[in-house]
């Protein structure tokens, strides 16, 4: 069955779907890699390529319902594979196509069954209401002591980035001035700006817009990989338009030039899919990146454009789409995406919990928010933490006289799959050292797999003010 079949307000569907099916490409190429299918037949290569060619041929039949369901069946499947280095995006798409999964899987138990129709009352409004919760709580991470602090904000270091990656190699914003200052409050200002924008039907599209340019923004930095993040953003805000906007967009959509377009994109993702599968020497890491964030580049110029432009033509930024699903039993997935937020301040995990890059820290009961000055503390793992004295390991070296510490959780997820690294760390005032991992009953044990993916923390920063922590450290 194709969205040919439904009805007009089916265009919505396509395309988020190609939008979907980008942002699904473009993950797998910030992967390098990481998951080289060709060479290595395991269970996580072979379902990350499955998605990939799903993802692909997604690109050039948009209209495909039978596409769309294996890209969302495949696309949680991989993320658990990934787990517990998972990013946000990925794990927010995950929720997305959980819950696109289950709309269409009520077609089964309900008569007629219009698979289109019921994608567009149940599957599309959980997605937009988990995009709310998950960009809401993003947003709320940041208002804390240390965001706020110029010298170490991940506001400014991404700013110094993008400003370097545009060619601006004399700005430098990690200062005390009063400008500096600014930079974060903006930051803070435009993330809430969007869920309040997105929520209120008359400003909804003005509220895309400026996720869009702010998200489009953010990814021209090419010191850290952020275009799979923003087109899966993008992907989400674009279903919260109206009508008109699809009703306008959809004769161009079936001109030749777009349609050449689109399958020039699929052509190339599939291009770089397999040189990235195929090359286990790591060789084309930089060149398949600099192809995958121009593809991104320009989709989002032309993306953001024609957004824009029929904004202006339309003269309206009102968008009375629905949020909540018409079956309340989708209503779980928002649900588990609250949760999921909540996870900081209950202390059940920290990591991959809709609080990226927000110098906020969660533990021993408090926290450097200005609004929640305290944690539940419903778990005690960031209680028990240790600090790395000396290692001969390459990926624990960098604890080493950081000012980190380590929850005594994630060390032994690490040295669990280390057995021969050799490790001298401080635990409840005692040293203890131990020269292969694999010799000690507790570092060398596997930990329970619910441990392993689902009880995610981050190092826990000794020094004031909190530092922005940009990349995933070894111990995660």
């Amino acid at each position: 069955m194709t969205a040919d079949s439904c009805n007009a307000s089916a265009t919505r569907l396509t395309v988020f779907a190609w939008l979907w099916a980008f942002s699904v490409v473009l993950h797998m190429l910030y992967l390098n890699n990481s998951y080289a299918a060709f060479s290595s037949f395991t269970a996580d290569h072979v379902v990350h390529l499955l998605l990939a060619l799903a993802a692909v041929a997604l690109l050039v039949r948009p209209r495909s319902l039978a596409l769309l369901a294996a890209v969302c069946l495949l696309t949680p499947i991989t993320a658990w594979f990934e787990a517990p280095r998972l990013g946000n995006h990925w794990l927010l798409a995950s929720l997305v196509a959980l819950a696109l999964v289950c709309a269409m899987a009520i077609c089964a138990f309900v008569r007629p069954r219009n698979v289109c129709s019921r994608l567009l009352t149940d599957g599309l409004p959980s997605a937009r209401l988990i995009f709310l919760i998950a960009y809401g709580f993003s947003a709320f991470a940041k208002f804390n002591t240390s965001f706020i602090n110029p010298t170490v904000s991940c506001a400014n270091l991404y700013a110094n980035e993008v400003a370097h990656s545009l060619g601006l190699s004399q700005f430098d914003s990690t200062g005390s001035s009063a400008w500096m200052h600014a930079i974060p409050w903006a930051v803070m200002a435009i993330e809430v700006g969007v869920v309040v924008l997105l929520l209120i039907a008359r400003t909804r599209v003005l509220g895309v817009i400026l996720a869009l340019v702010f998200h489009g923004i953010i990814a021209f930095d090419t010191a850290h990989a952020f275009s799979d993040f923003s087109s899966v953003i993008a992907a989400l805000v674009i279903l919260f338009l109206p009508d008109s906007f699809f009703a306008t967009v959809a004769p161009w959509l079936r001109s030749t030039v777009v349609r050449t377009g689109a399958v020039a994109v699929a052509a190339l993702s599939l291009l770089l899919i397999v040189w990235q599968s195929t090359d286990t020497g790591h060789h084309s890491d930089q060149s398949i990146g600099d192809v995958r964030d121009w593809m991104w580049w320009i989709v989002w110029a032309i993306l953001t454009a024609v957004v824009v432009g029929w904004a202006i033509r339309a003269q309206t930024l009102r968008s009375d789409i629905a949020l909540l699903p018409q079956d309340r039993w989708m209503v779980m997935w928002p649900a588990v995406a609250f949760l999921i937020g909540c996870g900081p301040y209950l202390e059940l995990r920290v990591g991959t919990s809709w609080n990226m890059y927000a110098n906020q820290q969660t533990a021993n009961g408090s926290t450097n928010s200005f609004v929640i000055p305290a944690t539940a503390g419903l778990t005690d793992y960031q209680s028990d933490l240790v600090r790395i004295v000396e290692t001969s390991d390459q990926g624990l070296q960098r604890y080493v006289n950081s000012g980190y510490e380590l929850p005594f959780v994630n060390l032994r997820g690490y040295t669990s799959t280390h057995p021969d690294a050799s490790i001298t760390y401080e635990r409840d005032g005692l040293t203890t050292t131990v020269k292969h991992t694999r010799d000690d009953p507790t570092l060398g044990s596997e930990l329970p797999w619910w441990e392993q993916k689902v009880i995610v923390f981050r190092a826990i920063d000794t020094t004031e003010p909190i530092a922005c922590q940009n990349t995933m450290w070894a111990a995660r």
